[in-house]
């Protein structure tokens, strides 16, 4: 696929064109044509100078103020390749020159020019070669038409192909198709050269090497057949596609390179110019003749090749806004249908199955782990995923299917025409295996999996891809690697998280949101060393709201930031206050839990400082906790945001610490200071030896790298027993109290344990 910087430099130089064609047509005499393709070629090329050399003669010349070389000096410069010469206000400006027929077109620039300036310039030259000697030709003729009776056809034929030239180019401009514009090519031509026969060929796509006739004018059926196919280099035609020249055969058959059909079919001359894409010949444009005695004059041939460059222009044109459009239309990555494409196939298909009474089917896919693979093997072994996973997806389809990357690791998947109800279930299917088998990406072995969910029916697109897209959350939520199919309970919940949403919002605005505090205890001693701050929602409809029901609702909305900002500065004035009250409390610390999507912004160290500013709490008594999974994401912004903290003064925990599978590689880069032994190590501690074997890992783990290990989720003696026996310092949970009010836990403050359970034990929530 041609790149996209190549792609619009390629519709530049055609835009290019064309104003050079329009602008030397427009021009009154040859002279006014030369200078106005100078001033083209100038504008183009960014250039400071330049001039046109045509024999003896300067017929144009600008920006050499009045120091105009004359034609010997040029005629010099140009044979120099490249020069250096002085202009007003430039010195050592660069000359670069183009071949004309008899001369020269030279511009001057401050910069060398590139490849690209220069082809862009030879194409220049080439346009303006023969458009400005028509257009001399055009106003001689002209002027001479009373005194020349014998020239008035001539004459008459140069007027119709500047009138075609136009219209050709109209079409080009107003984006005509392209059959439409080629066709009107072969029109001109049929116009301008009479009883000739002209045809225009281009290379096969899939077989270069074929010439195949696309246009034609005033073809019998058997010659036309005879055109058809041409190999490159065979006849005339094929000459001059193989050789980029014009090709001309007078006396057609007495010539070594004529065709014996064609010579058969009485055939006296040929000749062809050759068609460009870019510069690159891709065809040809022919005319023949059966006349006996037919002869191509110069003129003639400059209509022929000027015929010629415009349908190149015209196919140079085309295929580069193909190319721009196809781009728009593609993911870069896959080449997979993108996401605007998709919903416009998708809104056609929906309109016809509406039409027809047809049901058409919706896949949404998501990946499954897409997050880990890039932190294991990197963007680029992300990428060459996404490629390897997009082949698969086309493999799984029908060729009438359409299969589309939507962005990020999202793709989807168009089914119409379906032949039984159940085959959008089983195309689902066949992704969901196909993506279950192993991948090799950058030396690894990745199985990345996906959820997929499924809409079939007749409805809007919108409506569609919403069902399938809530049917792929089903089936994440049901497991990796599942298939889901939309029913309408699944839009209920929709708008049942909707409504969640909204009150959630206003609740925040509002201040609606409580702090809990659960102690942490110095298990030994049984003393009371700190609290855990826990947000809590008592919703006015909905009763009390666990927080695994609105946090992640918070933190796909965005909302936890403000969440989390408020429940920091609550328990930071929380604590403060408290120390002021009860100085022998013992109370150490205050822990205050952060979400991924807080720890990501880089705000979070600013706004500790500000919350531990205004609360007057010391920075050693702060605890921001971390689960272990957050921990794993985007490592290096991770550990730049934690240094920071860590700058500020206060200490750091892991939470959950023993659910993941790799924070004991990255534990050491970390600047931790508190293990939370994960709950499901405590619930089976006192009976499972295998957990207690764990646990005590951990707690030689946290002692070997100096950190401080607190058990979560104590909720029997016999746990905190054991616990105790295996020198695990902290704990928190049930068994020693819930989490609970403000008030409730200032109370606890200056009520003292009995039998290792405080009072207040059964309050809070």
């Amino acid at each position: 696929m041609r790149s996209l910087p190549t792609t619009l430099r390629a519709l530049g130089e055609a835009e290019t064109l064309r104003r050079l064609v329009a602008a030397v047509a427009s021009a009154g005499d040859e002279a006014g044509a030369l200078r106005a393709g100078l001033a083209c070629a100038v504008d183009a090329l960014d250039a400071d100078a330049g001039a046109v050399l045509r024999g003896d003669a300067v017929p144009a010349a600008t920006g050499w103020g009045d120091a105009v070389p004359s034609a010997e000096r040029l005629a010099s410069l140009a044979a120099a390749g490249e020069a250096v010469v002085d202009l007003p206000g430039a010195a050592d400006a660069i000359t670069v020159a183009a071949p004309l027929a008899d001369g020269h077109l030279i511009v001057v620039r401050r910069e060398r020019l590139t490849d690209a300036h220069t082809a862009l310039l030879r194409a220049i030259a080439a346009v303006l070669d023969g458009t400005a000697q028509m257009a001399g030709d055009l106003a001689a003729a002209r002027t001479a038409r009373a005194a020349a009776e014998e020239r008035a056809g001539d004459l008459q034929r140069r007027q119709r192909l500047f009138e075609d030239l136009s219209g050709i180019q109209r079409s080009i401009s107003h984006r005509a198709p392209l059959p439409e514009v080629l066709d009107a090519v072969v029109a001109a031509a049929e116009d301008l050269f009479g009883d000739e026969m002209p045809a225009l060929l281009l290379a096969d796509e899939d077989d270069p090497g074929t010439l195949r006739v696309v246009a034609s004018r005033g073809l019998s059926p058997a010659y036309r057949e005879s055109l058809g196919s041409r190999r490159a280099g065979e006849g005339v035609a094929g000459r001059a596609y193989a050789e980029g020249r014009l090709v001309v055969i007078e006396d057609y058959s007495d010539s070594a390179d004529a065709m014996p059909r064609f010579r058969s079919m009485g055939v006296t001359a040929a000749m062809a110019a050759p068609v460009h894409e870019h510069g690159r010949p891709i065809g040809s444009l022919i005319v023949s003749t059966h006349r006996p005695g037919r002869r191509y004059g110069e003129t003639e041939r400059d209509i022929l090749c000027s015929l010629a460059e415009h349908a190149s222009l015209a196919v140079s044109d085309a295929k580069t806004v193909a190319a721009v459009a196809h781009q728009a239309m593609h993911d870069r990555l896959t080449g997979l249908p993108n996401g605007a494409l998709f919903r416009d196939r998708l809104k056609h298909a929906a309109v016809r199955g509406r039409r027809f009474g047809r049901p058409v089917a919706v896949l949404f896919c998501d990946l499954d782990r897409f997050k880990t693979v890039n932190d294991s093997v990197g963007h680029a072994g992300g990428d060459e995923l996404l490629v390897a996973i997009g082949e698969r997806l086309r493999q799984c389809v029908r060729a009438s299917d359409t299969a589309a990357r939507l962005g990020g690791d999202e793709f989807a998947v168009l089914l119409e025409d379906l032949d039984h109800p159940g085959r959008p279930h089983l195309v689902a299917q066949r992704i969901v295996e196909a993506l279950r088998q192993p991948l090799e990406v950058g030396g690894h072995e990745l199985r990345p999996g996906v959820s997929v969910g499924v809409a079939v029916g007749i409805a809007d697109a919108g409506e569609l891809l919403r069902w399938a897209d809530l049917a792929m959350y089903r089936a994440k939520g049901e497991g990796a690697g599942g298939v889901a199919v939309y029913e309408p309970a699944m839009g209920d919940a929709a708008v049942d998280r909707l409504a969640l949403e909204a009150d959630l919002a206003r609740a925040v605005e509002n201040g609606e949101l409580e702090v809990d505090y659960q102690p942490i205890v110095e298990l030994g001693e049984q003393r009371l060393v700190g609290f855990e701050a826990l947000v809590r929602w008592a919703h006015p409809q909905r009763g009390r709201m666990a927080p695994g029901v609105f946090v992640p609702v918070a933190e796909e909305t965005g909302l936890v930031r403000d969440i989390g900002r408020h429940v920091l500065r609550s328990a930071c004035a929380q604590a403060a206050q408290w120390r002021r009250r009860h100085p022998d409390a013992g109370l150490d610390t205050i822990t205050v839990n952060l979400s991924g999507r807080e720890l990501a912004d880089p705000r979070l160290p600013s706004d500790v400082a500000a919350a531990l500013r205004s609360s007057g709490l010391p920075a050693r008594c702060l605890v921001l906790e971390i689960t272990e999974t957050v921990l794993m994401r985007d490592t290096e912004t991770t550990l730049d945001r934690l240094a920071d903290l860590k700058a500020l003064g206060v200490r750091l925990a892991v939470d959950d610490f023993g659910t993941g599978y790799s924070s004991l590689r990255y534990l050491r880069r970390f600047p931790v200071d508190i293990l939370k032994m994960a709950k499901p190590f405590i619930d089976t501690i006192a009976t499972d030896d295998v957990d207690t074997a764990l646990a005590c890992t951990i707690l030689d783990l946290g002692a070997n790298l100096g950190l401080q290990v607190v058990a979560e989720g104590i909720e029997r003696d016999e746990q905190a027993t054991v616990l105790r026996a295996l020198g695990c310092e902290m704990g928190q949970g049930y068994h020693y109290a819930r989490p609970l009010s403000a008030e409730a836990a200032s109370a606890m403050l200056g009520d003292p344990p009995r039998h290792g359970v405080w009072s207040v034990r059964a309050g809070g929530a």
